[in-house]
């Protein structure tokens, strides 16, 4: 096997990790624009319980304004793991890609722990995009393993 081989892989690892973090975003951002038209389409939206009833609202800019902000904080977390993966994909510094590395993988599991237990509602609509950001992250744990094991190499083999 030749040394070109590793390096092959490695550059095909990222750039599979960079392509799904982009198709993540772009289908979270789809379905927030979705769920968003969805909820002021409606006339009315429901935040919250009251003795196991629903507290719904008519559609105001209040109301607008509070459905853009809820879906804007995965819409975040979407964006920091995106940032996370092309950064630990073209960082050249081991300790800049360990910082993108935890980066992504923290946004990768507040994503999932925000759309889990939403499953019954928006959460339903977000998943797809969420569990591409977990393939992405499984890639990112691949290429650190990968980098750790090549620095351990070339640790040992300096006298």
């Amino acid at each position: 096997m030749s040394e070109t081989a590793p390096a092959t892989r490695v550059r095909r690892i990222g750039d599979a990790e960079r392509i799904l973090a982009y198709v993540a975003l772009g289908l979270a951002a789809l379905t927030s624009a979705y769920l968003l038209f969805m909820a002021l389409s409606e006339h009315e939206t429901c935040y919250g319980m009251q003795v196991g009833k629903l507290l719904c609202q008519p559609v105001d800019a209040t109301a607008a304004a509070r459905g853009l902000i809820v879906l804007a904080f995965p819409g975040v977390l979407f964006i920091g793991a995106t940032v996370g993966a092309v950064w630990q994909a073209r960082a050249i510094s081991p300790e800049n890609r360990n910082t993108a590395f935890g980066l992504l993988v923290t946004c990768a599991l507040l994503l999932l722990g925000i759309v889990v237990p939403a499953l019954g509602g928006a959460g339903f609509f977000l998943l797809p995009a969420t569990l591409l950001v977990m393939i992405v992250a499984i890639l990112g744990v691949v290429k650190f393993w990968q980098d750790w094991r090549a620095g351990a190499a070339q640790a040992s083999s300096r006298p």
